[in-house]
């Protein structure tokens, strides 16, 4: 057994793997310098038998692949959709890479997610890491130089909290994620999530209504709009699975979700709410999400590709669409063109933007 909560391996060439755990080795998190990606998290089911409960791979190489749906990675310059890669800052028009649809998703052909950080270990006690990146001006064509960190600990409430922080030379867009997908069962255990239970707070307000190429169109929707997206009142603890007939262009859930209007750069001093709870019922794990911002995306994996496979102890089992979920705090999507969002993504020179979210692991033994 390790003695140190934080340990480094050396897996390929300038790649390195960094393990962090809790006092009561109850919440392992590894995570890798290429994309900041979280490549795995080991925690026990409710008969103490440790699950490894996120989608990745074993082999560095792999999240190269062109069908890795960003497992685990940080996400920016700006996670989401900007509506036709297009979008304007101090007057000046910027154009990005269409990646999906007429729309530019999570940062371009090579976003944070491709890039090596560097990593700083912050503490051991609770097991804490730092990973810092610079985005030069231009970079996939965004403007400014941006200086932005990451930064993951491992709490002894079997807590993983992921907060980022950034600052810019010029005024830009800026709105930064974790893109983990979770499968509380195992997927060696069961290749879907539609039998997870989700249970969203009164801290949910609503969702947003989103066009055809999941952009969304500026309308907030109420439960009663959308009542297949609630999973609130009498509908908490609804499987994933249950209202699949209303989702049929999505291929399930990818809907960004509305907690707070408090549009501002920086969220990180503002309450954290929690707003989601999953569970598997197969294994007892619960996931209990909170976060400082005003928006996540709910989705749940109906595009991943049925060409991948699990990791080697989750017996290399094919997966494929709804193997994972995915809570993406963030701001909202296409903020940049939406004049009463804007505010929540222009980073200007001498502003900070910054971030906090919290995922804390439980098993339930009813």
């Amino acid at each position: 057994m390790l003695k140190m909560s934080v340990s480094k391996i050396t897996i390929s060439p300038g790649i390195d793997q960094y393990t962090l755990f809790n006092k009561n080795k109850t919440l392992a998190v590894m995570v890798l310098n290429y994309g900041a990606t979280i490549t795995h998290i080991l925690t026990p089911d409710k008969t103490g038998t440790v699950r490894d409960v996120v989608l990745g791979y074993d082999n560095y190489e792999d999240y190269k692949n062109p069908e890795n749906p960003y497992f685990g990675a940080v996400i920016g310059r700006f996670a989401n959709r900007i509506g036709n890669g297009k979008f304007t800052v101090d007057g000046k028009e910027y154009s990005l890479l269409v990646n999906n649809g007429p729309n530019a998703l999570h940062g371009g052909k090579e976003g944070f997610d491709k890039r090596i950080w560097d990593v700083t270990i912050l503490s051991e006690e609770p097991a804490s890491i730092r990973l810092d990146l610079i985005s030069p001006d231009g970079d996939q064509g965004y403007p400014g130089t941006l200086n932005v960190s990451t930064t993951y600990t491992v709490t002894d409430n079997d807590g993983l909290v992921i907060e980022y922080h950034a600052t810019t030379d010029k005024d830009t867009v800026v709105n930064l994620t974790n893109h983990s997908y979770f499968n509380l069962t195992g997927v060696a255990v069961n290749p879907n999530v539609l039998d997870h239970r989700v249970t969203m707070t009164d801290e949910v307000k609503a969702v947003l209504e989103c066009d055809n190429d999941c952009l969304p169109t500026g309308k907030v929707l109420s439960w009663s709009e959308a009542p297949w997206m609630n999973f609130s009142g009498e509908n908490a603890g609804a499987a994933i699975g249950a209202r699949m007939e209303n989702l049929q262009s999505t291929r399930g859930y990818d809907h960004p979700y509305v907690i707070h209007t408090d549009y501002q750069t920086d969220t990180s001093a503002l309450p954290l709410r929690k707003a989601v709870s999953v569970y598997s019922p197969e294994t007892g794990i619960e996931l209990d999400f909170a976060t400082t911002e005003p928006a996540f995306q709910f989705y749940t994996g109906g595009w991943i590709s049925d060409t991948l496979k699990a990791k080697e102890k989750q017996q290399n089992v094919p997966i494929g669409p709804s193997a994972g979920f995915c809570l993406e705090a963030s701001r909202n999507p296409d903020a940049p063109n939406k004049p009463d969002w804007r505010s929540s993504v222009l980073l200007q020179k001498g502003g900070v933007w910054a971030a906090k979210s919290v995922y804390t692991f439980h098993a339930r033994l009813d």
